[in-house]
């Protein structure tokens, strides 16, 4: 079968990889019919993921058609259309019992973490879904039924950014009638301005300097605010008269506009300036609201101004969405119409072209999300 297989930095292909099979009772094997390039695939594109070895079939946002079912598995069946959460969930440990899907404490042999399709050794080895086939493990857990009055592009979605994004807005606690400045124009941020607005917000500002995705978030109600033209702090504190916002970062350590790439030592992109989201966060954020940040963070940071959040009484709430806490009630958002998560596509490629594909998402320009097809 072909899979967008990952070399090393900045380096991916499309090889041919043996299909995959059942390898436990509990397992399915997908045919893949819909794959994605997520931001956070990025993060392995530029070398920057610990545990990230050459081999590895990448993406962890995929939809499809269950082809083989393990023995054990019966919520499930043959023809199914599923989609799948990027975090795999056994359903049975202390986390998963607890809805702490993401934290699952059986799914990654490999180390603490929860495990993650597509995302190295250190997030459970397993190979991703940007490929034709995937196999999927805990089958009786994971997978979401796509119902017939929505589209497989319309699910993709649900695999990651969108429920990602709503996870942003509900870790900050977004109230009916707050003030909200989203970091980030890119999909996690798209749809945490979303998210907001649908959980009642006032005004959304989204703060980025790519004009194409400041253009679709103005869209869907949000306030589009670019770095390169205007101070968002100054902008920020004046439309919130001065009470401040509750504040999302759904950009995480490589801030767009603030890494330095110099291809003739590294090909990889090294972080510059990285809390710079959370300076601008700590200077506009509601006194004694809670920041929430889905953006990834995956080093540690001297200079982070604690300081400044003790002095404002500011919460911290961050981490890897739970995908099954959200992504069954966004599902039926979708399915009758109040909102419509494929405006956000702007491109559709056939998986043969992904090397491609990866080098328009990484330029971010006129690339908002590309939708892959095997």
């Amino acid at each position: 079968m072909k899979a967008v297989v990952y070399h090393g930095p900045m380096d991916v292909r499309v090889d041919d990889k043996p299909k995959p099979k059942i390898e436990h009772q509990e397992d399915i094997v997908l045919k893949v019919t819909r794959t994605t390039i997520c931001g956070s695939d990025l993060h392995l594109y530029h070398g920057n993921v610990k545990g990230m070895e050459p081999g590895q079939t990448l993406g962890h946002e995929f939809a499809g058609v269950v082809e083989q079912v393990g023995d054990s598995v019966d919520e499930v069946k043959a023809g199914d259309r599923v989609v799948i959460p990027f975090n795999i969930s056994c359903g049975r440990c202390w986390f998963c019992r607890h809805q702490f899907w993401s934290q699952c404490d059986r799914s990654n042999p490999k180390g603490e973490l929860g495990a993650v399709y597509g995302y190295g050794q250190m997030m459970g080895g397993y190979d991703g879904g940007q490929a034709e086939y995937v196999r999927v493990p805990y089958a009786n857990t994971d997978p979401l039924k796509i119902p017939d009055n929505v589209s497989d592009d319309q699910a993709l979605f649900l695999t990651d950014v969108l429920a990602t994004g709503y996870f942003g807005a509900d870790i900050a606690n977004v109230q009916p009638g707050d003030d909200v400045a989203v970091f980030g124009a890119g999909p996690v941020g798209y749809f945490s301005a979303m998210s907001s607005l649908l959980r009642g917000a006032a005004r959304v500002f989204v703060v980025d300097h790519w004009p194409t995705r400041l253009d679709k978030v103005a869209k869907i109600g949000a306030e589009p605010i670019n770095f390169d033209k205007e101070d968002p702090v100054e902008r920020i504190k004046k439309e919130a008269m001065g009470k401040g916002a509750v504040c999302i970062d759904a950009v995480g350590y490589e801030a767009v506009g603030h890494h330095s790439h110099d291809a003739s030592s590294n090909p990889a992109y090294i972080p510059q300036n990285s809390l710079q989201v959370i300076n601008w966060i700590v200077q506009v954020a509601h006194k004694f609201s809670t920041v929430g940040i889905p953006g990834v963070y995956m080093t540690e940071f001297a200079n982070f101004p604690f300081g400044q959040f003790f002095q404002r009484e500011l919460q911290i709430k961050m981490g890897q969405c739970p995908v099954k806490l959200y992504n069954e009630q966004l599902l039926h958002l979708i399915e009758v119409g109040r909102i419509d998560p494929t405006q956000l596509i702007s491109h559709r490629m056939k998986l043969d072209e992904a090397k491609r594909a990866y080098d328009i998402f990484d330029k971010k320009g006129e690339a908002t999300k590309i939708v892959l097809t095997p």
